[in-house]
């Protein structure tokens, strides 16, 4: 059984979806002088810290938000400080309820640029995981004193003829497999606890998403 939970409220989902969506599917060359279409994007994600009867650590996401400030293009985003800042002082006064809890972004991949072949082919590959670039962006913010615990990251490949696959937890279920139109979709899930900011192993970690179809098993 896993030791931590992370939950996606229907409010996060469908801002982490829709902005995944948009960077990949909507053409934003005229923005960035031609260099490309499929964006990686980038937001933060604000909850709550709780546990079950079973000693299972759980992290509420309620609130995700996308962060418009970010340096985007088709290979990496980097995200700026002071919209952390910003956004996290807002929180802090009109949602004292809420916490800062971590971040999401995008990996967006497809046939012709990165000649990934099919869904199972990015499998292999890892793909749909944490880079390392991303490990480390996430030890640096563990170093500058934010109070990061969850690290999301979503995936989207698309083919011009749609592939029916079957609702699918990966890494035991720390990630979930889902399909919308021609795309399918994964979101996988990181976690960082303890003083020390160790994280997670993926059997610790499942993710529950019910606007997606994964909900708690018991």
């Amino acid at each position: 059984m896993s030791n931590c939970l992370v939950s996606l409220s229907e409010q996060a989902f469908f801002t982490i979806a829709t902005s995944a969506l948009e960077a990949y599917r909507v053409d934003h060359s005229a923005d960035l002088d031609g260099t490309g279409i499929k964006l990686e994007t980038f937001g933060y994600l604000w909850g709550h810290l709780s546990s079950t009867s079973m000693n299972e650590t759980v992290y509420r996401i309620s609130q995700a938000n996308v962060s418009t400030a970010a340096h985007r293009t088709g290979d990496s985003v980097t995200a700026r400080d002071d919209a952390y800042t910003l956004k996290n002082t807002f929180v802090e006064s009109f949602f004292p309820e809420l916490r800062f809890l971590g971040d999401f972004h995008s990996h967006p991949y497809s046939q012709e640029r990165d000649a990934v072949r099919t869904e199972l082919d990015l499998e292999r590959n890892e793909f749909y995981r944490f880079s390392t670039a991303d490990m480390r962006s996430a030890k640096a913010q563990q170093d500058a004193c934010k109070d990061y615990r969850v690290g999301l990251v979503i995936t989207v490949f698309e083919r011009e003829e749609q592939v029916a696959r079957s609702n699918k937890y990966l890494d035991d279920q720390s990630c979930i497999r889902f399909q919308y139109d021609n795309m399918t979709i994964w979101i996988k899930a990181y976690v960082w606890a303890g003083d020390d900011y160790r994280r997670k192993a993926d059997k610790m970690v499942t993710l529950i998403c019910p606007p997606a179809g994964f909900s708690l098993q018991v």
